[in-house]
């Protein structure tokens, strides 16, 4: 039975929501009378979910933040009386789960409790591995992937998240979070054969909210020692390393890409609404055809929408042969200014479009994470068996 810790009058009355968590497999909460006890009620209980308002003092806020980090699998409900944008963003930057509007709905406690459910039971045993990949330069791939894994790491998911440069040469994930890391993925690759987690930790840099760099190499000459078989093994040690890794990987169809997209949990493919970028998505998605990737593989994410788009969703559809599963949209002067300053656009929220572009990323995120979410465009297909990889490999290689 799982135990959850309330602070008093956090959800209003508790009582008519007692049948409401005993039905999603929790015993009667333990109520508390401040957030300060809530803290150090909850490891003494070993608590599964503790539930807190959001309108508390930042100190004691802080000490949640505290907590969480130190019990990945520990969940949190914030609440407060209005859904405030700027609280919430702030409630998930601190490592809350979900949010409730207070006093709650027990429809909407119910559904809160069933996500939560889904992410405990779902949460990747072994770690979760997400390619980001166009098959065009200048999608923005990188911007995706930098964004896509700190929304993930905002979430506090059972374990670190980590973002990985497989870019050889021409990589920008350590630009645009302005680092300059001392060690990157050429020292990774050769040491590759004595490589641990150990190792792994002393190359990627940390920075905030729970997410580590392994950044690219800038060394070309590299390239050669960059072999499938050093990115499957790469991926095998982010795997076992973290919960997730979201990899940045290069758009030519070369033999290491084939690799990292073959071994990956999942694909998000990004384009633009361009006529030349459909139809470099249709070939995309052919080439997943022949190696037998399953649909369900495959996310199609639109960058950069906007209302100059070019073509209707309905003719994007009808034209890729399946619904866009998720769209970005476009709010350039944000994103432009994060870079400049090195840090994921939810640093900079305070620009033209960027509330929208955050939330479009903190969805994407709980797709990979499990969890249900309805996203305009989204449909449903089926999987498919999977093999050839090795048989198209041997073709690129000829």
């Amino acid at each position: 039975m799982r135990r959850a810790v309330i602070v008093r009058d956090a959800l209003g009355p508790l009582t008519p929501l007692v049948p409401v968590f005993t039905g999603a497999g929790f015993g009667r909460p333990i109520e508390v009378d401040s957030v300060e006890a809530l803290v150090a009620t909850a490891p003494e209980v070993g608590a599964d979910l503790i539930i807190l308002p959001l309108l508390s003092a930042n100190f004691a806020l802080d000490d949640v933040e505290t907590m969480l980090r130190e019990r990945p699998a520990l969940a949190a409900i914030g609440t407060a009386p209005t859904a405030n944008s700027d609280l919430i963003l702030g409630g998930f930057r601190r490592g809350l789960s979900e949010f409730l509007v207070a006093p709650a709905d027990a429809g909407e406690l119910a559904a809160a409790l069933a996500r939560l459910e889904s992410r405990w039971e779902r949460a990747p045993k072994g770690g979760h591995v997400t390619a980001v990949y166009s098959p065009a330069g200048g999608a923005g791939v990188t911007t995706v992937a930098v964004n896509l894994a700190h929304a993930l790491a905002l979430r506090k998911p059972a374990g670190r998240v980590a973002v990985a440069d497989l870019v050889v040469g021409l990589g920008d994930v350590a630009t645009q979070l302005n680092l300059a890391p001392a060690y990157d993925l050429g020292e990774l690759v050769r040491k590759l054969d004595r490589a641990d987690h150990e190792s792994l930790q002393s190359i990627v840099e940390s920075v905030a909210d729970g997410m580590d760099v392994l950044a690219g190499t800038s060394d070309l000459e590299l390239g050669e020692e960059v072999t499938p078989e050093a990115v499957q093994r790469i991926m095998t040690l982010m795997r076992s390393t973290y919960t997730y890794t979201v990899m940045d990987v290069e758009h030519s169809v070369s033999p290491r890409t084939i690799a990292a997209l073959d071994g990956a949990d999942r694909i998000v493919m990004v384009f633009q609404v361009t006529v030349a970028g459909l139809r470099k998505v249709k070939r995309a998605l052919t080439l997943f055809g022949q190696l037998d990737f399953p649909a369900e593989k495959v996310l199609l994410v639109a960058n950069r929408v906007g209302a100059g788009d070019v073509m209707p969703w309905p003719d994007v559809a009808k034209a890729l042969g399946r619904s866009v599963d998720f769209r970005l949209p476009n709010a350039y002067q944000v994103v432009a200014d994060a870079q400049t300053r090195g840090v994921p656009i939810t640093a900079n929220s305070a620009g033209p479009g960027a509330q929208a572009l955050i939330e479009a990323y903190h969805l994407l995120a709980v797709r990979l994470m499990g969890q249900k979410g309805l996203v305009s465009g989204s449909s449903e297909v089926l999987p498919a068996a999977r093999a050839g990889f090795g048989r198209l490999l041997g073709k690129l290689r000829k």
